[in-house]
């Protein structure tokens, strides 16, 4: 019921833009030296101010205060060993923003229309190669750095240990991650850069389905599906 009740767009790159047109008429642009004032504030308030930790005011653009599916590029930082593993929970750094996640772990390639936006899986994040993590969290529009970190420190160090960085990608809800499954065929005609099997799959949409999909043999050949022949 959750996942019904999150806020899906019909073109989110084009809402995007509207919405960022609106600023154009804010008091107070980008790059703007601004002055805040604040009055009424509790004594308490004023008395734990330390400059060490500053106060953050932000400004939520339309539609940033809904939730929805998003995706963020992952780069694991090299100085973290430890497995990480898809659903494990994480801090996620993304602008004024800190919230606790559970990422699914996925490849970084191409979908869209006529594709079926399907990419695989992944079960752990991965050294050297860039991920795309989906997270269920608010709104955000822009290409944003992200962070991500640990829930607490290890070995009782007072800094908090990063895992991963990388930048906000899309909104995308109709995004599919597809584990990994084991297909079978025979080979029929085998060339230096691609081959035709038979009785792998038994029909058209099937194939255009799994098209995007990298594929693995069992001695290592990497590939995707370049069409149907049947």
């Amino acid at each position: 019921l959750d996942y019904a009740r999150i806020f899906q767009f019909e073109n989110p790159r084009h809402t995007q833009q509207r919405v960022v047109r609106q600023t154009d008429d804010a008091p107070a642009k980008a790059g703007m030296h601004v002055r805040v004032i604040l009055r009424q504030v509790p004594r308490a308030a004023a008395a734990q101010f330390s400059p060490t930790r500053p106060f953050v005011v932000f400004g939520l653009l339309q539609y940033e205060h809904q939730m929805s599916v998003m995706h963020f590029t992952v780069t694991r930082n090299d100085e973290y060993t430890a497995p990480v593993r898809s659903k494990d929970p994480l801090v996620l750094h993304c602008g004024f923003r800190r919230y606790s996640v559970r990422p699914l772990f996925s490849q970084h390639t191409r979908g869209g229309p006529g594709t079926n936006n399907v990419h695989k899986f992944e079960r752990f994040l991965q050294h050297g190669r860039v991920t795309v993590a989906t997270v269920f969290a608010p709104i955000q529009f822009g290409a944003s750095p992200i962070s991500l970190y640990l829930p607490e420190p290890a070995d009782d160090s007072p800094l908090p240990t990063l895992v991963g960085t990388g930048t906000s990608l899309e909104i995308n809800p109709a995004r599919i991650l597809a584990k990994r499954i084991v297909l079978t065929g025979a080979p029929y005609k085998i060339h230096k850069r691609g081959a035709v099997v038979r009785y792998m799959f038994f029909n058209p949409e099937d194939i255009a389905w799994f098209k995007p999909v990298q594929l693995h043999t069992k001695y290592g050949r990497t590939g995707h599906i370049a069409e149907s022949l049947g």
